[in-house]
């Protein structure tokens, strides 16, 4: 088992660092998916260094609250100017119109780079602006948890922030109740585990509540779950089978009986497939 003093959440993303950087190499832009806790605020701060390394310029957006504070900072980030100087040498700070378009001419030309943090929480004016930096041939890294399917995250290729495997979310769990001064049993782990599905930062959580005595509350904030549609389609397959015996026997009643568990069991997949695509998928 690999414990945690030797291993850390950057490590563990190497895969996604890796693609997300030959994607800017390229002059491309990338959408990274990712529930809350998976990493993807790291992977900002992990991306940020390897390409600062490179001689890109790079600046993180959060948003803060107001779009003008939000593209302030990363003006400051970028060395943009965000005041203009008038004749009588004061200076007037730029409105948020000029700071979209100054933004906007310095993120379209050289080798600078936007990543978007949390890219879903930003207003509807804030992901014009992005599409237009788009237009422009500027660089994104759209990071986000569940985006709307439509607009700038329609626009670019994405990919999807795997979930870790069962050893390493245990080798989280053991660092953490060891700087706890704590010792996890076997079976506690495996019973912690199946709250976090593969989410390092639930992965510590679930451990603090289980040292608060917390750690009957049950919570799966995770979305990782079993794939059903397996089971169901073998059930919709038996109901078939259900209905050619009636056919072949005479039995009316059999067959009709079949005919609407099959009308049902179809109806329900689509439901659950719809119903899934709506929460979880662009």
């Amino acid at each position: 088992m690999v414990m945690l003093g030797s291993m850390s959440q950057l490590d563990l993303r190497s895969k996604e660092l890796d693609t997300v950087c030959a994607a800017v190499r390229r002059g491309q832009s990338i959408l990274v998916l990712g529930e809350a806790g998976a990493g993807k605020s790291t992977l900002a701060d992990q991306v940020l260094n390897v390409l600062s390394s490179e001689g890109y310029e790079v600046a993180i957006a959060s948003y803060l609250g107001s779009a003008k504070t939000t593209l302030i900072e990363v003006a400051d980030q970028l060395g943009c100017p965000t005041a203009i100087e008038l004749d009588n040498g004061k200076e007037k700070q730029m409105t948020l119109d000029e700071l979209r378009a100054e933004l906007l001419k310095n993120l379209t030309c050289g080798n600078r780079v936007l990543i978007c943090d949390d890219a879903h929480r930003f207003p509807a004016s804030l992901k014009y602006w992005l599409e237009a930096v788009l237009k422009g041939g500027g660089r994104l890294i759209l990071l986000a948890d569940r985006p709307p399917a439509s607009g700038i995250f329609l626009k670019v290729p994405r990919i999807e922030m795997e979930s870790l495997n069962t050893d390493v979310v245990r080798s989280f769990m053991v660092g953490e109740a060891l700087a706890h001064g704590i010792t996890l049993s076997a079976s506690q782990i495996a019973e912690l585990e199946q709250r976090v599905g593969g989410n390092p930062a639930l992965a510590k959580r679930v451990v603090h509540e289980f040292v608060l005595g917390l750690s009957e509350a049950n919570s799966t904030d995770h979305r990782q779950y079993i794939d059903g549609t397996p089971f169901l389609i073998s059930i919709i397959s038996l109901i078939g089978v259900v209905r050619f015996i009636g056919l072949g026997i005479g039995d009316r009643s059999l067959y009709i009986m079949g005919g609407i568990a099959t009308i049902f069991a179809i109806t329900l997949r689509t439901v659950f497939t719809q119903a899934n695509r709506r929460t979880t998928k662009l």
